[in-house]
């Protein structure tokens, strides 16, 4: 019986608010600091961790490492939590801890330094520079001494200028080691082949001459100036930037709302025209709004149901529904209402291309997420099912069928009450199952409990009513009550003629089963 063969017309349900989920990779590499005579060279296992995270990277043999940086989006900050390698610790102590700007772009660089030869480095720069400090100690404290013996300086003052000096000694080696740490960790690839010298000068206890070669980089007050007027014209250009930018943001936001302005016009044009059922209008209008926003999931979502359902182009609906998925991976995240929908649209597009097994998976893809997004007992799971009935049905196995529709009426009685609408369409679709497996009477006694319902709600779509007569006419026909039947599909067939017009499928398929009814009538008088 073809009218039994789509019971129930399915529209796209409302898609659930989810958050937009986003990821950043952050790509990056370990190396050693390069010194004298020894380059940088890659680190194996070092293990980088980021705040708020649990898992752990480990840099490769190539020292690469890859950061997945969940719910970021570039520019956004992240903070190294730890670095962890046996023997080694971070050349810049302050890279942990302090907010970095993700980028898929720019690898994040992390150097290490040997702490053994680190310490040795440190003590080595401090030694020298410690004796640079004693001998300016000891001709300091000579100078004092001959002005005592000039009788420039008293004893007491003498006694007064030496344990200033011994204080300024003190206290100078704390700073030694803090700088002789600096210096230790410093590397040399950073540096250009001048800051290189004077870096070794410095290192080597010739702070005569590293003095020397940063004066060669030009006059200090006139390299200031220059910073600030660089600072101050950097100044003036953000600010024009700024204003720039929120000129552009201003035309953004026009632009955004003409472009919307126009997609829902296109939208109430394909309705206008679709409510007169003058399709091919309403099929160039709802082309044209997905044309003009593909970003839009709604809109290829939209326009693939109808060139779907409507227009039969099954190719074109696969590159609507496949933009579709597309968008929901990239905006919304593999578990998101969006992707159940998108998921479930690709499903029935394969069962209207009779690829059974691909149906099956995109609507198991659907169901799985619908419960994981929204539990098992959601209507939206219900919608699921009652797909994955029909899949069934047309395969033949009614088994399952009959599974997948009564966990769906059992969701949507609790849901919405046993005298639904929604109740109704699962009970209906059962009855469908039973009147394919020849349980006629069972069959009977569900379309009239839909019958019931319809007859106690006031805003049944005609088209719904229509559906039952077909349905209940099927069962009297494959009874043999002939007279039952007949007046069934007349019913239906007068729905059809009032809501769609006379060309409309549903309408003939309904005129042919009142004549072949009226025939097998008047042959058994």
């Amino acid at each position: 019986m073809l009218a039994m063969k789509r019971l129930v017309v399915f529209i796209g349900i409302t898609l659930c608010l989810t958050l937009s989920l986003s990821a950043v990779t952050q790509e990056g590499y370990v190396k050693t600091i390069a010194r004298k005579g020894k380059p940088g060279v890659p680190v194996e296992g070092t293990v980088i961790r980021v705040r708020g995270s649990h898992n752990a990277v480990e840099s490769r043999q190539n020292g690469d490492f890859s950061l997945l940086l969940a719910a970021l989006q570039n520019g956004e900050p992240y903070t190294i939590a730890s670095i962890y390698k046996a023997g080694y610790e971070p050349a810049e102590q302050e890279l942990i801890g302090r907010k970095l700007p993700c980028s898929n772009i720019v690898p994040l660089e992390i150097l290490l330094v040997n702490s053994a030869e680190l310490r040795a480095e440190k003590e080595a720069i401090a030694r020298k520079a410690r004796e640079n400090v004693e001998r300016y100690y000891l001709s300091q404290y000579e100078r004092l001494e001959q002005q005592l013996q000039d009788a420039r300086l008293t004893q007491q003052e003498f006694a007064q200028r030496v344990e200033q000096l011994e204080v300024l000694y003190e206290r100078f080696e704390p700073l030694l080691q803090n700088m002789s740490d600096k210096l230790a960790r410093t590397d040399y690839n950073r540096l250009d082949s001048l800051t290189l010298l004077i870096q070794n000068a410095i290192e080597e206890g010739n702070p005569q001459e590293a003095e020397r070669l940063v004066r060669e980089k030009g006059d200090l007050e006139a390299r200031e100036t220059a910073i600030r007027e660089q600072e101050q014209r950097m100044a003036q250009e953000q600010h024009r930037l700024d204003e720039a930018a929120a000129q552009l943001d201003e035309q953004r936001a026009r632009h955004d709302r003409d472009k919307r302005e126009l997609a829902d016009d296109y939208y109430r044009l394909y309705a206008a025209f679709l409510a007169r059922f003058l399709n091919d209008s309403a099929d160039f209008y709802i082309r044209k709004r997905a044309a003009l926003d593909t970003l839009d999931i709604d809109c290829q979502l939209q326009a693939g149901q109808f060139v779907r359902d409507i227009r039969n182009d099954k190719e074109a609906a696969q590159t609507y529904f496949d933009r579709a998925y597309r968008l929901a991976q990239k905006q919304y995240g593999e578990m998101s209402g969006q992707m159940a929908t998108t998921c479930s649209e690709l499903g029935l597009l394969a069962k209207q291309r009779n690829d059974g097994d691909n149906a099956l998976y995109w609507y198991q893809r659907s169901l799985a997420i619908r419960i994981n997004v929204r539990g098992k007992n959601a209507p939206a799971v219900a919608e699921v099912l009652n797909n994955m009935g029909e899949l069934y049905s047309a395969q033949k196995d009614y088994k399952q069928a009959m599974k997948m529709h009564q966990r769906a009426r059992k969701i949507n009685e609790k849901t919405y009450g046993p005298h639904s609408l929604q109740t109704a369409v699962n009970i209906n679709n059962i009855g469908g199952v039973c009147f394919k497996t020849g349980d006629y009477n069972q069959a009977r006694r569900l379309f009239e409990q839909v019958r019931a319902i319809y007859e106690e709600t006031s805003d049944v779509a005609p088209r719904l009513i229509a559906h039952n007569d077909t349905n209940l006419g099927g069962v009297w026909f494959k009874t043999g009550d002939y007279d039952k039947a007949i007046d069934a599909f007349t019913r239906a067939y007068q729905g059809y003629l009032r809501t769609l017009g006379p060309n409309h499928p549903w309408t003939r398929n309904a005129y042919r089963l009142m004549q072949l009814t009226d025939r097998k009538l008047h042959n058994s008088k």
